[in-house]
């Protein structure tokens, strides 16, 4: 039976891996190609997360400069994994259209908003001018960020960081503003501090987008953000606690490219994850979307070292970027109206 399985992945285009407890059972002459070293017996490299046993999952990873897409299934303790040479980063034709339709409705709400003022008697909404405001200025900021990835590339500045110090002001700054959006949540860190190499500025807009968009998931519950290390590698996961998305939404959350349909009314542009898995390649990671039988957990895989002596270790300050709060602008798709008021933003 292994020997026929074993001729069946060999007739496929893309790479494919028999992993039986993070062990290599079997790799075809594709995955050997993409990723020396894996021969029977060996463990699986560290730049490719699994999920556990059991749970499925898909995402992204990268080796080198290499970067791949790749989707895990589990039968018992074997686990089938697929993966091939991810597309570059570039704006989809779904995703621009979704930025076109995303910039008619904020410029519609503005004109909403700002008009009433313009005339006798009327009412003007500071706080829904400004959510609009910033909601424009995060569109615009991830479109110049997907366009300068397929362009001059971006502006990647690693060094010595902790990154539980990151998680953990991260959860400091956004925990009150999500609350005001009825979720709670949790910070869950397995050590008090944990040093790698890393762009502070990229992996907090990272962040902030999986927690901004778990939260537009749960809409009223608990997100967690947890982080722990295994081996060579550190992992940050963050999970909700509302239903399990459709088939076709888990395909775009994992897989670049692959979304045929426009984001529905309330769920952006679509951006959001290009992003994410655009920084997680950047710093030698991976992205994975696992699916048990709750709702579905994205996981960030880094690289723990090596570090250099030569670079400062520090603790990044989530400060205010144009005179406006990074935050709040990667929160501004899901927080109501009122958090953005004058009071609020000084």
């Amino acid at each position: 039976m292994l020997d026929l399985i074993q001729t069946l992945l060999d007739s496929f285009p893309e790479g494919a891996l028999l992993v039986r407890e993070r062990r290599v059972v079997f790799a075809n002459a594709a995955a050997r190609s993409c990723l020396p070293g894996l021969e029977p017996g060996a463990p699986v490299p560290d730049c490719l997360p699994l999920p556990e046993p059991g749970e499925t999952a898909s995402g992204l990873f990268s080796d080198g400069t290499a970067s791949y897409t790749y989707s895990c299934s589990s039968r018992g303790e074997d686990q089938l994994v697929f993966f091939r040479l991810a597309p570059q980063t570039a704006l989809a034709a779904p995703q621009m259209d979704g930025v076109l339709r995303q910039l008619r409705e904020l410029l519609g709400e503005v004109v909403a908003v700002a008009g009433p003022a313009t005339l006798p008697g009327g009412e003007f909404s500071v706080d829904s001018f400004n959510k609009s405001i910033y909601r424009l200025v995060r569109l615009t900021e991830n479109l110049e960020y997907l366009s300068q990835a397929a362009g001059e590339g971006i502006r990647f500045c690693p060094v010595t960081m902790d990154l539980a110090g990151l998680c953990r002001d991260v959860c400091r700054l956004a925990g009150p503003l999500l609350h005001e959006a009825g979720v709670g949540l949790e910070c869950r860190l397995s050590a008090a501090s944990l040093l790698i190499p890393g762009d502070p500025a990229l992996l907090q807009k990272l962040l902030l987008g999986l927690l901004s968009n778990a939260a537009r998931a749960v809409e009223e519950g608990n997100v967690v953000l947890s982080l722990r290390t295994r081996e060579s590698r550190a992992y940050v996961a963050v999970s909700d606690s509302g239903d399990c998305p459709d088939p076709r939404h888990l395909i775009a959350m994992s897989q670049h490219g692959l979304s045929e349909g426009l984001p529905l009314p309330g769920q952006g542009a679509g951006l959001g994850l290009d992003i994410a898995r655009h920084i997680a390649a950047l710093h030698g990671g991976a992205l994975m979307v696992s699916m048990g039988l709750a709702a579905p957990a994205v996981t960030l895989s880094l690289p723990t070292g090596p570090l250099a002596p030569r670079l400062s270790v520090r603790t990044p300050n989530l400060q205010r970027n144009g005179g406006l709060d990074p935050v709040l602008i990667e929160l501004s798709d899901v927080l109501p109206a009122r958090v953005f008021g004058l009071e609020g933003l000084d």
